[in-house]
């Protein structure tokens, strides 16, 4: 890893998210001035908070947002397959590892399939609508009153 210090946030390797060994550090007069400067800028792949103070980590974690979250760490948050990992915003969507990264990248569709049988019964919901039928369209799009679950005309 390459550490770098004396880094201003102007400095052009702090305009682009940073990939691999480089850790640049830049010094805050305060916890506050931390977090807004994390908050005005797009949201982090992911964010790592040091402190022996367990109330520091829990006011970034709480006043921040990112892909990810480790505190005292800077590397086993990613390896941990029990965890999702992945960002949000400009920084990416979804998450992978494990169970995360199957549902990030499957698409998740809505099928109904259904045959001509009960056609008779839908008749209800074509014209013209006679009073009859917009009653009886009526109670079965209003069916949560009568204490079922919901009704879908088809």
């Amino acid at each position: 890893p390459t550490v770098l210090v004396d880094i201003k946030e102007s400095d052009a390797l702090m305009q682009e998210e940073i990939f691999g060994p480089i850790l640049p550090i830049l010094t805050i007069k305060s916890l506050d001035e931390g977090i807004s400067f994390i908050n005005e800028r797009e949201k982090p792949l992911a964010l790592y908070a040091f402190s022996d103070e367990s109330q520091v980590v829990t006011t970034v974690l709480e006043r921040t947002s990112s892909g990810g979250f480790c505190s005292n760490d800077g590397i086993v948050h990613m390896s941990l397959s029990g965890l999702p990992f992945g960002g949000v915003g400009a920084s990416g969507m979804g998450n992978y590892h494990g169970r995360w990264g199957f549902e990030t990248f499957s698409h998740k569709r809505g099928c109904m399939l259904r045959g001509w049988g009960l056609e008779r019964v839908n008749v209800l919901r074509y014209p013209p609508y006679t009073e009859s039928n917009l009653s009886w369209l009526r109670w079965a799009t209003t069916s949560k009153k009568k204490g079922w679950a919901g009704c879908s005309i088809m």
